[in-house]
């Protein structure tokens, strides 16, 4: 499973980035004092950590075993309560009707194979009245030098292994305010869209393109999947990124929505 492979590098790099993300979705969400709620695809546990440690009790659900192995191990070393972590599935929770006053699923549901199912779980697991949130990226174009790196890698595989090889243009979906809006809509009422922004920042475009090959699935899977028709394609897209960024230090501005919507009666 590609979220096995890089559940370490997740852990290590992409957690702490993460965490403003969800801080802001548990203050979106406002559940009451010490109530339980859920965190699904919890990855290596960002958001449930978060919500344990303001005094929430959260059942934490992802399909990758090693991510849920990596969030029990957390909890045990550094002692944090009220956390149940287990492997599910976000089309089909293992978690009871109506039971949670808060619902969360950040940069997870996005990528569900049939994210209406997966919505339309949040609401069935949250009690009336109840808020779920859950985070999605912004267009690639809002971050130039993303932009300019999956332009160049896609260039690349294309001239490497033919028309067609390249990652697909298709652009990532609940990309849009509409789309969130019109997606969540379906299940839940009073729907929100609202932005948020991180800065992440490298020593290089070199140590940037490192953290990439080892905590983005897509990135990862190339890698292992071409071996040593890696190389050249890798340095295409550092090049790319490169031109953008220059040479020095790095700053990414992350561009996220955090789309909230109510469970209605």
């Amino acid at each position: 499973m590609p979220w096995d492979l890089i559940a370490g590098a997740y852990e290590a790099e992409v957690l702490p980035q993460f965490e403003h993300f969800a801080r802001e979705a548990l203050r979106l969400a406002a559940p009451p004092p010490g109530a339980r709620v859920a965190d699904v695809a919890c990855g290596p546990g960002t958001l449930a950590l978060h919500a344990a440690r303001a005094g929430f009790a959260v059942d934490a659900v992802d399909f990758s075993t090693e991510m849920v192995d990596r969030l029990e191990r957390r909890l045990r070393s550094e002692f944090i309560p009220r956390v149940t972590a287990r492997v599910g599935d976000g089309h089909a929770l293992p978690l009871a009707d109506r039971a949670y006053s808060g619902a969360f699923s950040m940069f997870g549901l996005m990528f569900f194979a049939d994210r209406a199912r997966g919505f339309a779980e949040l609401r069935r697991i949250l009690a009336p009245g109840a808020r779920a949130v859950i985070s999605s990226w912004q267009p690639l174009e809002t971050i130039p030098a993303m932009a300019a790196m999956f332009g160049a890698l896609r260039d690349a595989l294309q001239g490497t292994l033919g028309q067609g090889s390249g990652p697909e243009d298709r652009e990532m979906p609940l990309t849009t305010p509409e789309a969130c809006r019109v997606e969540m809509g379906r299940s839940f009422v009073d729907v929100e869209v609202h932005p948020a922004s991180i800065v992440v920042a490298h020593a290089s475009v070199e140590a940037l393109w490192a953290s990439m090959e080892r905590s983005m699935a897509p990135i990862v899977l190339m890698r292992r999947g071409l071996g040593e028709r890696w190389a050249p394609l890798a340095r295409a897209a550092r090049a790319a990124m490169a031109g953008v960024l220059g040479n020095g230090p790095v700053k990414l501005t992350m561009n996220a929505w955090l789309t909230v919507g109510v469970a209605g009666a």
